[in-house]
């Protein structure tokens, strides 16, 4: 029994990770069952890259999650975004599996915004995948990008699409997948952001995601949300505080478990313009 659950889990996780080469990652983004295409925080990097051109001061994020309360299905991850006089340079990170199974995308990121509402984001980065013994490693680059039209106060619309190329795990013939993402953000009230997405991979079922993030208190967050394909729930909580912003949740798998995960934000204070 021990052997078929572990089985389970790790083929799990080669099908998450191997075939897509991208984990989701960022607790906001997570407890909001991955409903991100829209957020335009540091995390914005991994999600949308056109979303990174709102970041109008230094602001960089560390990441930390534990699938399905297994050591060997560890992620981490890191993102910085700098803004610059004209647009927003962004870097980061994601490391996933262990000393037996490592699949590591890292890379560089630039958006700007064309008009008051419409940012577009560019992206390139270096999949690299290792397996331990004798199996060896390889490297591949990827290509990604992003648009986010703050339509008004209320509405926002984000759409992402990863590996635009197509590009295989070399030596094989296997690709990581083609992610294409869709959303909206609707803002009913300051407090009250209701998000909707749609997620596509080329071989793969389309994903239909919703999630809801709440503020009672200026401090407070309250998150959750739901997916399907696999069907998955989140909950999370997030607390701001003088640029620190701290985030804890989990997603929940119906036959695999609890995955618990940590971020830990800060952004630098803005410049008054003299």
């Amino acid at each position: 029994m021990i052997r078929l659950l572990l089985l389970l889990l790790f083929t799990h996780a080669f099908l998450f990770s191997f075939g897509q080469g991208w984990n989701p990652v960022g607790s906001r983004a997570v407890s909001l069952a991955n409903t991100s295409v829209c957020l335009d925080d540091v995390w914005a990097y991994h999600h949308n890259p056109g979303a990174t051109a709102s970041i109008r001061t230094i602001s960089i994020g560390a990441y930390y999650e534990t699938r399905f309360l297994t050591k060997e299905l560890q992620t981490q991850a890191l993102a910085v975004a700098i803004p610059l006089k004209v647009g927003v340079i962004s870097a980061g990170g994601q490391f996933f599996g262990y000393q037996q199974y490592r699949n590591t995308r890292a890379g560089l990121g630039y958006s700007m915004k064309f008009t008051d509402f419409l940012q577009v984001g560019i992206q390139g980065n270096i999949q690299a995948l290792r397996l331990g013994g004798n199996y060896g490693s390889t490297i591949s680059g990827t290509v990604e990008a992003g648009i986010l039209a703050k339509i008004s106060e209320k509405w926002s619309v984000g759409v992402s699409v990863m590996n635009i190329g197509r590009q295989h795990v070399n030596p094989t013939t296997d690709r990581f997948a083609t992610v294409m993402r869709g959303g909206f953000q609707y803002r009913p009230s300051k407090k009250v952001s209701i998000f909707a997405e749609v997620e596509k991979q080329v071989i793969t079922k389309i994903s239909f995601k919703g999630a809801v993030e709440y503020q009672p208190v200026q401090a407070l967050y309250i998150r959750f949300g739901a997916q399907s394909a696999p069907m998955e729930f989140a909950l999370g909580f997030g607390y701001r505080v003088s640029g620190f912003s701290i985030d804890l949740g989990s997603k929940y798998h119906q036959t695999l478990g609890w995955s618990p995960n940590f971020g830990l934000n800060y952004q630098f204070k803005e410049h008054e313009k003299k």
